[in-house]
């Protein structure tokens, strides 16, 4: 019987054990496949989310009166008007003269960064940077000095998102 044992029943387990292994590794590949197939059809389900909201904002855009009357202020870099860089607008790039943030419902209706506006008045500037999302219509003036700023005060003006 050990005979059997050792010459017939261990080579027969030992190739059970080899096909389990190989088995269970063909599983873990088809696992880690799937796994895979189901990170892809995640992501592309997120970006056609958001392709559907680009549209979706693009026709918003496209429907929207350009010239409106908006609010107009002045904003300073400094912490307690913007976040924790106030060198760095929203765009991620510096700040400057010439430029402007927009509130965020404006924003989503086509002003949106790099694009030109012209305010009555005032010239032309380039959006850069957008404002706490509690205004609306409204525009903030980047100025770096802070007196001027406030004489600049509030102001009720025409502005017109440009086609340039």
């Amino acid at each position: 019987m050990k005979t059997f044992i050792n010459y017939a029943l261990t080579p027969v387990l030992c190739a059970a054990m080899v096909i389990l292994a190989v088995v269970a590794f063909a599983k873990q590949q088809e696992i880690d496949t799937l796994r895979h197939k189901l990170a892809l059809s995640e992501q592309t389900a997120v970006a056609r989310k958001n392709m559907v909201e680009e549209a979706r904002l693009i026709q918003r855009a496209m429907h929207a009166n350009p010239v409106r009357t908006v609010t107009v202020t002045a904003y300073n870099p400094t912490v307690e008007q913007c976040d924790d860089d106030p060198l760095i607008a929203a765009s991620m790039r510096k700040v400057r003269a010439g430029t402007i943030a927009v509130s965020r419902d404006l924003f989503d209706q086509g002003w949106v960064f790099g694009r030109k506006v012209r305010i009555e008045g005032l010239g032309i500037f380039e959006i850069n940077d957008l404002m706490n999302k509690r205004f609306t219509q409204r525009i903030d003036i980047f100025m770096w000095d802070e007196g001027e700023a406030r004489q600049f005060g509030k102001r009720s003006i025409k502005a017109a998102l440009l086609e340039i």
